[in-house]
């Protein structure tokens, strides 16, 4: 297997490059800047917890009206939430996708959408796969998951900006539909549980012990 493959790393940081170049020592590993400049072959994305670390926009609806979810940072001591209010067939003809159809509160990262556009127009030209690791939930129903955490502990986002993580919770049933209806490529979910199991880790445990 190693000797057939390359492995390709997708990293925005500057300074967390240095340090992979420095602990992963092989001439095998490249790191790319830009997904699209992929040469024509076979490829297999590892996305691990990279989804729920995308910026994301929130809607949410009122009395049959949408409103957007802004941050206000004129005070930079003192950022707030407030909201705009939108038209959301706008937002869903840029999307391609009718994402208000039975919700009243809407969460995704147009980043994301587009990294998964990029990825499946790659796969589909190519041939491969995208495994997505990530914390989500799978309930059609979207929710309000953003988050700050802070030394494994929740945290106000809004406070101590840049150095709190901000992350969200992957809605899976809408990047299922998403994938299928939009990106056209076959989706499957499942839990990390019958992920293992099926990888072998009950054998490989019998192994060891």
């Amino acid at each position: 297997f190693l000797n057939s493959c390359n492995f390709m790393i997708h990293e925005k940081s500057s300074s967390l490059i240095k340090i992979q170049k420095k602990k992963l020592i092989n001439n095998k590993i490249f790191w790319v800047s830009n997904l699209n400049k992929i040469k024509k072959e076979p490829c297999i994305f590892i996305a691990n917890e990279f989804f729920d670390a995308m910026p994301i926009k929130q809607f949410e609806k009122k009395n049959n009206i949408w409103f957007e979810k802004f941050v206000n940072f004129k005070n930079s001591k003192n950022p707030f939430f407030f909201e705009k209010r939108i038209d959301i067939k706008i937002i869903e003809r840029k999307i391609k996708f009718k994402i208000s159809n039975n919700q009243t509160f809407i969460e995704y990262s147009n980043l994301g959408i587009n990294y998964l556009k990029n990825i499946s127009k790659i796969i589909k030209k190519n041939l491969g796969g995208l495994l997505l690791i990530d914390y989500g939930y799978s309930q059609k129903k979207m929710k309000n998951t953003l988050q700050g955490v802070s030394n494994h502990k929740f945290a106000n986002i809004l406070n101590d900006i840049g150095n709190v993580d901000i992350t969200h919770n992957l809605n899976f049933d809408f990047l299922r539909k998403y994938t299928e209806q939009v990106v056209d490529l076959k989706c499957n979910l499942t839990t990390q549980k019958k992920f293992l199991l099926s990888m072998g880790i009950k054998q490989r445990a019998e192994i060891l012990s």
